[in-house]
């Protein structure tokens, strides 16, 4: 659904293009069909990129805008090729001006552009090969769709065309490129817009994560437990902004906890170089990941740093009266837990929790037959609320089914925004 809603831009500029080209043969409708779809579906991808909070409960979180976001992109690019590769009859209309012909050019440098940065955006590894396009060159690449839409906007806006400029396609493609020209420049200013600052107060380094402890030096960032930040730090090689769940808060605008595990670059040298005194800017909270708001039995699962998410929802879930939480925390040696004494103190005081250590290493791989074994109720019709990898959640829930124990729905986050 919420692929079709973002779809619909593009679909109205195919609609408009009905009056405004058809009396110039198919083939032209086709074209400027096509690159008016496309130039569209890159407004809404600028729009998009803005992290909007009013959109999220329509897409359902922000992992599923940056999915829609991807898919668009593929799109745009469809689009793009079929314009360049189906020739229009403009029937006598001419390039009669200077403006008319840089025009012409500045489109054939954004669609060159634009397959590039398209391959750097969507190939995220060289086939055959263990080399990864950097975040940071994969980011930086991203910054430059803004320059692109600005080349596609100059081309649309000043190529000749088949319909005038009072046309309802030429009016409905200038407010696009409005929209899409300042929502490149908010996403440009965002930390200065939304970034709160905090300084960093505790650092302790776990063997499974590095657990970051930040005061807010102003008012901090308004999140929901199970929700997500995307932070930066004052130091050199820490400056790209970058995901991760909220283990923490103290309240609305106050200190915020996060779990980080060493797996990239980035949070390698965050392991070895971050120091408390640090600043640190963090943008948020997203995602709709809140336990709390599930229903009566649910069965957490939380692969590795998975558990961030559950940390922070644990006193949120149980205080609504009667409700029955199983937690399954995967991990591949039992001193990677984080804050396992906490969870089982807490399996200990409330009747309603119960926590389950699974180490793989001497378990093996956690499957439906050790959930229903371990869970304090049955599994059938509960909840599942999972973070982790996805290969996991995809076999348990298979696993569950083929053992006549689906669970009634399957919450979880998508995490990979690249």
């Amino acid at each position: 659904m919420s692929s079709l809603i973002a779809l619909l831009p593009a679909f109205l500029a195919v609609l408009l293009a009905v009056p405004a080209t058809s009396h110039a043969g198919g083939a032209t409708w086709l074209s400027l069909s096509a690159s008016s779809a496309a130039f569209a579906a890159m407004a809404t991808n600028c729009l998009l990129a803005t992290r909007p909070r009013l959109l999220e409960p329509l897409f359902h979180g922000l992992d599923r805008i940056y999915r829609v976001h991807r898919m668009l992109g593929i799109t745009i690019v469809v689009l793009v090729l079929v314009h360049d590769l189906v020739a229009p009859n403009f029937q006598g209309v001419t390039l009669s001006s200077g403006l008319n012909r840089l025009a012409r050019t500045l489109g054939e440098y954004a669609f060159y552009a634009l397959l590039l940065l398209a391959a750097l955006s969507l190939v995220k590894r060289l086939p055959f090969t263990r080399w990864e396009l950097p975040y940071g060159l994969w980011r930086q690449s991203h910054r430059l769709f803004g320059a692109v839409f600005l080349l596609a906007a100059l081309h649309q806006a000043f190529i000749k065309r088949p319909f005038d400029s009072a046309a309802l396609l030429a009016v409905y493609l200038n407010l696009l490129a409005a929209i899409g020209l300042v929502s490149f420049a908010l996403t440009q200013f965002r930390p200065l817009l939304r970034g709160h600052r905090y300084r960093v107060s505790d650092i302790r380094r776990e063997p499974g994560a590095t657990l970051v402890t930040a005061r807010p030096e102003r008012g901090g960032l308004r999140a929901r437990p199970g929700q997500f930040a995307f932070i930066r730090f004052a130091r050199a090689g820490l400056g790209e902004p970058h995901p991760f769940t909220i283990a923490g808060a103290a309240a609305a605008g106050g200190e915020l906890r996060f779990a980080i595990k060493p797996l990239g670059d980035f949070t390698r040298r965050l392991r070895d170089t971050l120091e408390v005194g640090d600043a640190m800017i963090a943008e948020g909270g997203y995602g709709r990941f809140d336990p709390a708001q599930g229903g009566a039995r649910q069965i957490w699962i939380a692969g590795g740093i998975g558990i961030t998410p559950f940390l922070a929802a644990l006193d949120g879930a149980l205080a609504t009266p009667g409700r029955q939480v199983h937690l399954f925390h995967c991990v591949r040696q039992p001193e990677e837990a984080i804050e396992r004494a906490r969870l089982e103190a807490v399996a200990r005081a409330r009747p309603g929790f119960a926590f389950t250590l699974h180490p793989s290493a001497q378990a093996g791989r956690l499957d439906a037959a050790g959930i229903i074994r371990a869970c304090a109720f049955e599994p059938a019709g509960a909840e599942l609320w999972f973070c982790g990898p996805s290969a996991l959640r995809e076999a348990l829930v298979k696993d569950l089914a083929r053992q006549g124990q689906a669970p009634a729905r399957v919450v979880f986050e998508r995490f990979d925004f690249r």
